[in-house]
């Protein structure tokens, strides 16, 4: 099997375009909007034909008045979809690129020492971000160690770690972090000015991410001075990037969070697969599976739309961090090495799919596709290509029989 070696042009382009897509919200909380008045609308004029009939309502039978009952709650839980929705996407913490900066106090030596992935043990805080006057505010909050393979000590020396905040709004109202719950803080792995740079990278593939769907986790950029509160010592500054919280980035898309391991290809609404496996191609991104919800989050709407949410980039080609693998099954050199692991599709569907996004569509098709392996309708799922000089194309192979790896 051969592989489509990295190329750094199309991530150039699309990096160009992160950069000056705009911040506003999505116009998602309005499509919900325009919905629930539909659904308003619909459920008084089906009462005012009911007050018309007169008796007519005394007839129905069992399953009519629950389908009445489900249709009198719809307009609230529309309602609360469109509050969250709107509440999720007037975060402030997400309302602007600039970094951020802010100061950390905790007990930094008995969290680096745990670093086992199953254990919920929480260590008490302090979080110092100037507010909305420019005063310093210091906010209490709660850490617990993440992730599984940056939380081994040969991976990594500094640990990822999830910051919860108080139930209270009053405490972070008029900062950043007003109306949060939970963010995950991604650190510097290691103190070496390489692994900040790999952070960057990182945070620039959520960026591209958001330029090709909106259905992506944002993220913001900071700078964080850690402070370790046993010692009353400074650690150090350093890169950091705060990632969404899961739940208002389902809550954007109209959406919740689903546990559903096992889903295949057909399970996932189509536009949405098919950008998100071209983005995962486009940053050489193979450490990613929809069937073992592996760095895959699932949000599915009331009207049982699936969307597939991916994160966690660090082992892409893009990235590049020292410590990543191909999984060996892939039968890849290295993780700069491409290799499409989407659904089967036609060359004109996945133009198609891609072309979808208003802000990826003015990026030529062309240096994805570059020349195909023969004509007509050449399907691309396991696509293997490799380039042998300079100005040699990427020629598309065939997949092999599906297995457990594919989804």
């Amino acid at each position: 099997m051969r592989s489509h070696r990295f190329i750094t042009k199309p991530l150039a382009l699309l990096l160009a375009m992160s950069m000056l897509a705009p911040l506003g919200p999505r116009p998602l909380a309005g499509a919900l909007l325009a919905q629930a008045d539909s659904v308003r609308t619909s459920g008084a004029d089906k009462k005012t034909k009911a007050a018309k009939k007169g008796g007519a309502a005394d007839s129905a039978s069992s399953e009519s008045k629950q389908a009445k009952q489900a249709k009198q709650q719809a307009p609230g839980d529309r309602s609360k979809l469109i509050k969250d929705s709107l509440d999720a996407e007037q975060r402030p913490l997400f309302a602007t690129r600039e970094p951020l900066p802010f100061t950390l106090i905790a007990d930094f030596g008995a969290i680096g020492r745990n670093r086992d992935s199953t254990h919920t043990e929480r260590y008490g805080g302090t979080l110092i971000v100037k507010d909305s006057a420019g005063a310093d505010r210091r906010i209490p909050v709660q850490l617990r160690t993440r992730g599984h393979f940056r939380l081994k000590r040969s991976t990594c020396s500094f640990v990822n770690v999830l910051v919860r905040f108080p139930d209270k709004g009053a405490v972070t109202k008029g900062t950043p972090f007003a109306g949060q719950k939970s963010l995950k803080l991604g650190a510097h792995c290691q103190d070496d000015a390489r692994y900040e740079r790999l952070l960057r990278r990182e945070y620039l593939a959520y960026r591209i991410m958001n330029t090709v769907s909106p259905r992506a986790f944002r993220t913001r950029l900071s700078t964080a001075t850690y402070i370790d509160s046993v010692k009353n010592r400074t650690l150090g500054t350093r890169l950091a990037m705060w990632i969404e919280d899961e739940d208002d980035m389902a809550a954007r898309q109209g959406a919740k969070l689903r546990e559903f391991k096992r889903a295949l290809f057909a399970d996932m609404q189509p536009s949405t697969l098919d950008q998100m496996a071209i983005f995962e191609y486009l940053i050489g991104n193979t450490d990613w599976s929809i069937y073992a919800l592996h760095n895959i989050r699932i949000a599915v709407t009331d009207s049982s739309v699936v969307y597939p949410i991916p994160y966690d980039f660090d082992f892409s080609g893009l990235v590049n961090a020292p410590y990543a693998t191909p999984a060996p099954q892939l039968q890849i050199r290295g993780v700069r090495d491409r290799l499409f692991r989407g659904p089967c599709r036609t060359w004109r569907r996945l133009r198609r799919a891609w072309r979808a996004s208003s802000s990826a569509r003015p990026i030529s098709w062309r240096w994805w596709t570059r020349r195909r392996a023969s004509k007509g309708t050449t399907r691309m799922t396991r696509a293997a290509s490799s380039r042998s000089s300079s100005r040699s194309r990427a020629t598309l192979g065939r997949r092999s029989a599906p297995s457990s790896m594919d989804a």
